[in-house]
């Protein structure tokens, strides 16, 4: 099957739905994640989701903004600054972009979500040639989180990870009905409920007392594989419920394929994974990767 941007199957083309503003989508894949100086305001823009989540979520935005209360100790230990998880590939190319080996120790609100309520300026690293000449970059007041390393490495993680949704449709025999019936419903694996911000490097996750997206390279699990882009024990988890959700789907798309232009599926159940996925999320902590918490939670419930 050929790849798409904006749905599963082509056929459900006219079924995807985005909106402005984060109510009202019809979205089964995610595809747009730029809010750079905020623009991509959009019910299909997961980063912007994710942010207007932290916004409004009164847990996630105390976590984010646990810092300020550890203000006096970090300035203790983090001296010279705080190390992060960027590196330098073997291109001289450093990774993630504009990003460097550490940032500076936050003043209080510089990691709110909101802030900086000043600008702040740290080294800004691309590539081994331009190490030679003083490269800076300047955080924006008030855009923290409108971009993956502002105000530190940081990622829109999706609650219900959408390649594993994605594919468990795409494993059903009726699966572009399936896919219909839940974007008649107007459901939207981006919007803001299954969205999370997530910090990436290890000692930030460490400040917040939240987990850290990827495992990335870090060896401080040797039961996991680090990756670079995706969480696969984490999906293995999510997958487990996730399934029983989709074969229940499956059931009703099975009877009612003949009106397939008529019906929509509740979109409510996977609504409540996504609450109960974050609630999950929230209860993890010491900046262990998802992955890494998810092997244990698998461990724990003989999954």
């Amino acid at each position: 099957m050929a790849k798409v941007e904006k749905h599963i199957f082509e056929e459900n083309a006219k079924g995807h739905h985005p909106e402005k503003g984060t109510e009202g989508g019809a979205c089964l894949t995610g595809h747009m994640a730029r809010h750079a100086n905020f623009r991509g305001k959009c019910s299909c823009n997961y980063r912007y989701q994710a942010l207007e989540q932290a916004k409004s979520h009164s847990k996630i935005k105390e976590r984010l903004h646990s810092y300020n209360k550890k203000l006096m100790g970090l300035h203790i230990e983090y001296v010279n600054g705080i190390p992060t998880l960027g590196e330098w590939k073997e291109s001289g190319i450093f990774f993630p972009q504009k990003y460097s080996t550490k940032i500076p120790v936050p003043q209080l609100g510089d990691w709110d979500v909101g802030g900086p309520k000043r600008e702040i300026k740290r080294d800004s690293l691309t590539t081994k040639a331009s190490l030679n000449n003083t490269n800076t970059q300047t955080i924006k007041i008030g855009h923290n989180f409108t971009q993956e390393t502002w105000p530190y490495w940081n990622n829109a993680h999706h609650l219900i990870p959408k390649g594993t949704f994605a594919s468990l449709i795409v494993d059903e025999e009726h699966g572009p009905l399936l896919e219909k019936g839940l974007l008649k419903a107007k459901y939207n694996i981006n919007h803001k409920i299954n969205m999370l911000l997530l910090p990436q490097d290890k000692e930030v996750a460490k400040i917040l007392d939240m987990p850290r997206h990827i495992q990335f390279k870090v060896g401080d699990d040797s039961e996991i594989v680090a990756s670079a882009f995706n969480h696969p024990v984490y999906n293995a988890m999510v997958k487990d419920d996730l399934k029983k959700i989709i074969k229940e789907y499956a059931e009703i798309v099975k009877e009612k394929k003949c009106e397939a232009a008529d019906f929509e599926l509740d979109k409510t159940k996977l609504e409540q994974l996504s609450a109960d996925l974050l609630n999950l999320a929230l209860s993890w902590s010491d900046g262990m990767s998802l992955d890494s918490h998810a092997k244990n939670f698998r461990k724990r419930n003989k999954l």
